[in-house]
């Protein structure tokens, strides 16, 4: 069982890394933006963002910050709510 670790842990970071370099190379102008947002007060209380592989595993970093979130403020985790936004950013932006 301890000989099938190693090997795994090389594929899952391999499949990352595909991941990232898809993104980067096939789609530098897409961009994502997510926010972890209170409900009931509309308070942004994180933000995350980014455009070709930086883009990649966003919305589940704002999912796990929401989640530490609602420890830290003695809030409810039904209070925060994970809102992301995508788009495509023109050539001449950077």
């Amino acid at each position: 069982m301890n000989k099938l670790y190693l090997p795994l842990t090389i594929c899952l970071l391999c499949l990352n890394s595909c991941n990232v370099i898809f993104n980067s190379a096939l789609l530098p102008n897409h961009c994502k933006k997510c926010d972890v947002i209170n409900k009931y007060s509309d308070e942004v209380l994180f933000t995350n963002e980014g455009c070709g592989g930086e883009n990649t595993k966003l919305e589940e970093e704002a999912q796990i910050q929401a989640y530490l979130l609602s420890h830290g403020y003695n809030s409810n985790l039904c209070d925060l709510e994970v809102k992301c936004i995508s788009w495509k950013k023109s050539k001449d932006e950077k």
